[in-house]
């Protein structure tokens, strides 16, 4: 191979000098990580729907059935809490037969505590303190921690995750 390039001129020491730059460029762009790869983390779901049961097996009437968690945040600003709903949605009173509805709302749990913690707080959409609390861990598809009604002592509860109802 060599007495053929010796044969045609000057275009063998050309070729002789750029073959290993050649070779060693053709190299590098078929090892993958040498190349940057810039993926998207997967979208979080704009919903996320729990069921939730208390560790006692009775159901206390301040504890929803389910939670839905939304990825929205409320109001203009973006610190704070995010949309979320709970279900059932209207609750009656203790007084008499009226029913009114909640509403709700979540956020992270803050700094000190682990960071798939979550608070949730459901109240009447016509005001007053918040009927009920929940604080809990989310780990992959379900959630455990403690429900409080007022400033009680808390009932542990657990969850799973659930396909979200129709039409949120």
């Amino acid at each position: 191979m060599l007495r053929l390039i010796g044969l045609l001129g000057p275009a063998p020491i050309v070729a002789r000098t750029l073959a290993p730059v050649l070779i060693a460029s053709s190299l590098v762009a078929q090892q993958p990580y040498r190349t940057p790869i810039h993926r998207r983390a997967a979208p979080k779901p704009a919903l996320q729907c729990f069921a939730i049961w208390p560790d006692t097996g009775s159901r206390p009437r301040f504890l929803p059935e389910s939670l839905i968690l939304g990825a929205n945040w409320v109001g203009r600003s973006r610190t704070g809490f995010r949309a979320a709903a709970v279900s059932p949605d209207r609750i009656l009173w203790t007084s008499g037969d009226r029913e009114d509805t909640l509403e709700a709302s979540w956020s992270a749990y803050g700094p000190l505590y682990a960071a798939d913690s979550i608070y949730v707080a459901w109240e009447f959409i016509s005001g007053g303190p918040p009927l009920g609390e929940l604080r809990a861990e989310v780990h992959g598809d379900s959630l455990s921690g403690r429900a409080v009604e007022g400033l009680g002592p808390g009932l542990p509860i657990h969850g799973r995750s659930t396909s979200c109802p129709p039409g949120r």
